[in-house]
């Protein structure tokens, strides 16, 4: 296919949409010149890079939207804004998320051919055509990867394309991650000081993000709920390591080639862990709290020690 016009449909969330980046990547790879549009909700559209990547980004209110969700006046501006899409003429869709807002939008905007990776309720089993997930122990980008080879021949990239932020590296800077996206993920906040306080005294400067709503720290630095997600995916590209719940600055890490602590919880490490190989996953059951603070001190220094002997090998 020469040069097809794609429509890839992941509204959110921020963790989600970086790991989608690897299949709008391959597309981008694939076909140079393509016509690539991402649906997206606004607050995750920073992740979404304009220049290398996508073509054009439509974003949608998400919090404006979630407000107001049972009013009929909402449901009519999002089949309005849905519709609109369909003067594009795409040849290709894809759904990488499932829910019923996804399908709604990726089946108005009519491309001539669609597949969703998934179907979370019955009205998205309705509109779109889902393609069996063969194994549930496969990873996420893994079968986002799978859902566009459906439709096409799209060799694997070997990383995604993420926004350039400008990011040089900092061999003493560790950050971490305070946020969680749901409270059952979240690293206590005591847990996460205590390591904080060993890497500072082991002479690393650390750093903590977090959104708006997150509890703030006590030592280190606390940038927790200052930046925009621009400049925190600047500062994790800038870290020696950073540390995260199962949350979306984890995937930021493995995008940008940061060497990553994750610290998991009731969610699945097999589907969800930062998609590289550049990292440790650490998953004690349930509760993310049951993972200790040593745990994650013995790891966050063992991959410190790999990126500084990497140094070494490199200067010498």
């Amino acid at each position: 296919m020469e040069a097809p016009r794609v429509l890839l449909v992941r509204f959110s969330a921020i963790g989600d949409c970086v790991m989608a980046a690897w299949a709008a990547t391959a597309i981008r790879e694939r076909h140079h010149d393509a016509f690539l549009c991402w649906a997206v909700e606004g607050r995750c559209a920073p992740v979404i890079d304009r220049h290398r990547l996508v073509t054009q980004r439509v974003e949608f209110p998400r919090d404006r939207w979630k407000q107001a969700r049972w009013s009929p006046r909402t449901w009519q501006e999002q089949i309005q804004k849905y519709s609109r899409l369909r003067p594009l003429r795409f040849d290709l869709g894809f759904d990488l998320q499932g829910h019923s807002k996804t399908a709604l939008c990726l089946r108005l905007a009519k491309p001539k051919r669609r597949i969703a990776a998934d179907a979370t309720d019955s009205l998205a089993k309705l509109l779109n055509p889902v393609l069996p997930r063969p194994s549930e122990s496969m990873h996420t980008v893994e079968w986002n990867h799978a859902v566009l080879n459906h439709l096409g021949d799209f060799p694997m990239p070997l990383g995604p394309i993420l926004p350039d932020v400008g990011a040089e590296r900092d061999p003493k800077l560790v950050t971490i991650s305070v946020s969680a996206g749901a409270a059952e993920k979240a690293y206590p906040l005591s847990q996460w000081e205590t390591v904080a306080q060993q890497l500072i005294a082991d002479g690393y400067h650390v750093t903590f993000l977090g959104g708006r709503t997150d509890p703030h720290p006590t030592v280190g630095e606390d940038l927790v709920g200052k930046l925009r997600l621009k400049d925190t995916l600047r500062l994790v590209a800038s870290s020696a390591v950073h540390l995260a719940a199962d949350t979306g600055t984890g995937h930021m890490s493995a995008a940008v080639g940061t060497p990553v602590v994750s610290v998991f919880g009731p969610t699945d490490p097999i589907r969800f862990r930062p998609f590289t190989s550049n990292g440790m996953v650490l998953h004690a059951g349930s509760r993310p709290g049951d993972v200790s603070a040593a745990d994650i001190l013995e790891a966050a220094r063992a991959l410190l020690a790999q990126r500084a002997a990497a140094g070494e090998r490199v200067g010498g």
